[in-house]
C-alpha cells in the first residue's frame, strides 16, 4: 500500500518480480484469495503501469490485467530453467500485444548472465512448448532484447541507434565461424551469437570494452579480487 501511494504521488510505474513459481501463486491465493498479479493490482500498484519480472504462471484474468495496465513482462528464461520455475508464455503475450523484454535475473539463479543465451532460450523454449518452429521469430526476440529492454527501463533514448539517441551499443565481429554465412544477421545473432562475438561495448558514447581490454574505473583484476573476497565472506 505504501508503494502504491508513492506511485500515485509521483505518477511513476512499479516493477516487481511476480508469478515466478507455482508455489508463489498458490501461497498468495491461500492468503488473499487472489493471484499475485490480481492482489497487487487491487492495491493500486499498477495504476501507472510498470512491469513484471518472470510472469511464468498466470490465469486468464491475469493476462487481462497485464494488458489493460500496459505492463511490460521481462522474461528470464535461463533463471527459470535453473530454478525449475517453468516457462513463461511468451507467444501468448505477443499475440495479446503485451510488450516483452529479456533479462537475466541475478547471478545466484543465473550464473552466466549472457544475453545471447537468453535470446536463444526465449525463442527456443517457445518453439518447444507451442509445438511451432516459427513461434517467436528471431527479429522479435532481438527487439525484446534491445528496443523493449530500453523502453521497459524507461530509457527511450537508448532503444535504437539514431540521431539524437544516446550512443549505447555493441559492435559484433561477423568474421567468426558462428556468424557465417551472413544470410540473415538477426538469426545469426539470436541462434548462433555469443558474447565472444562482442568486439566493443559503448555506453553513452564511452568505450568500456574493446578487443579484450576493459576501460573501467577499476582493473578487471581488482574486480575479480573483490568478487572472490565477497564470495568468501558470504560462504565463510
Amino acid at each position: 500500500e505504501g508503494l502504491a501511494a508513492l506511485s500515485e504521488k509521483y505518477k511513476i510505474p512499479v516493477y516487481t518480480h511476480c508469478s515466478e513459481t507455482k508455489k508463489e501463486v498458490e501461497d498468495c491465493r491461500s492468503r488473499t484469495g487472489m493471484t499475485p498479479i490480481a492482489y497487487m493490482d487491487s492495491l493500486g500498484l499498477f495504476r501507472h503501469g510498470g512491469g513484471l519480472f518472470h510472469g511464468v504462471h498466470l490465469d486468464e484474468a491475469d493476462f487481462d490485467i497485464v494488458k489493460t495496465r500496459g505492463l511490460y513482462v521481462v522474461t528470464n528464461p535461463a533463471s527459470n530453467l535453473k530454478l525449475a520455475s517453468g516457462i513463461a508464455p511468451i507467444k501468448r503475450y505477443l499475440e495479446m500485444g503485451i510488450p516483452v523484454a529479456i533479462g537475466t535475473d541475478g547471478p545466484a539463479s543465473n550464473n552466466c548472465l549472457d544475453m545471447f543465451r537468453e535470446m536463444f532460450l526465449t525463442t527456443g523454449l517457445q518453439k518447444a512448448i507451442c509445438d511451432d518452429p516459427e513461434a517467436v521469430p528471431a527479429m522479435e526476440v532481438l527487439k525484446m532484447a534491445v528496443v523493449n529492454g530500453a523502453h521497459a527501463m524507461g530509457l527511450p533514448e537508448c532503444d535504437v541507434i539514431a540521431e539524437g539517441k544516446k550512443a549505447d551499443m555493441i559492435l559484433i565481429d561477423l568474421q567468426q565461424p558462428n556468424m557465417q554465412p551472413i544470410q540473415n544477421i538477426e538469426k545469426n545473432l539470436v541462434y548462433s551469437g555469443s558474447k565472444q562475438n562482442v568486439k566493443m561495448t559503448v555506453v553513452g558514447g564511452k568505450i568500456l570494452y574493446q578487443d579484450g581490454k576493459y576501460y573501467l574505473d577499476s582493473s578487471k583484476e581488482e574486480i575479480f579480487a573483490k568478487a572472490n573476497e565477497s564470495a568468501q565472506r558470504i560462504l565463510g
